[in-house]
């Protein structure tokens, strides 16, 4: 399986340029897994705003998620404040399932907003589970050079996979 992991502009660039819209991304050989902020950090009449997906909803083969980026030390200190932004092993088990039904794609594409770390820690447990048929870890490296995975995102993740075994 090939991955793409790109920030968001990229992202919707891309899909604009392949004209992939909510009415025919299910025809395409190719996952998507499309990670929001769970805000748009500003603070509107006192209220947080969502940020909107690039997809206006959830199809077989396309994951929208809203999470922050934080590390394990950010989210054990703030746990009992229930921020919904937080990946938790609830959104790792969903992620991970919506993962191994689109095994079977050619493509992986996954964003987030700078294409680093979120995205960066979910191509690289794909490549973990199934890019490793398809390409080398130096080919995945070369076409995602940016990233960084977010290692409580990849932790979790993981620890849903070896629950598999």
């Amino acid at each position: 399986m090939k991955i793409l992991i790109l920030n968001k502009a990229k992202f919707n660039h891309f899909m604009e340029y392949n004209m992939i819209t909510d009415n025919n991304v299910e025809s395409k050989d190719a996952m998507f897994i499309s990670v929001n902020s769970p805000f748009n950090g500003e603070l509107l009449f006192g209220a947080e705003t969502t940020v909107q997906s690039y997809f206006k909803r959830q199809h077989s083969n396309v994951m929208i998620m809203h999470f922050g980026d934080y590390g394990e030390e950010f989210i054990l200190r703030n746990i009992h404040k229930g921020p919904t932004g937080l990946f938790n092993q609830h959104k790792a088990k969903k992620l991970y399932e919506f993962i191994k039904r689109n095994k079977d794609k050619s493509m992986a594409i996954v964003h987030c907003g700078a294409g680093i770390s979120r995205s960066g820690a979910i191509g690289t447990f794909i490549y973990d589970l199934y890019g490793r048929d398809t390409m080398t870890w130096e080919e995945f490296k070369r076409k995602n050079p940016q990233i960084s995975p977010n290692e409580y995102v990849l932790k979790l993740l993981h620890n849903e996979a070896n629950k598999d075994k």
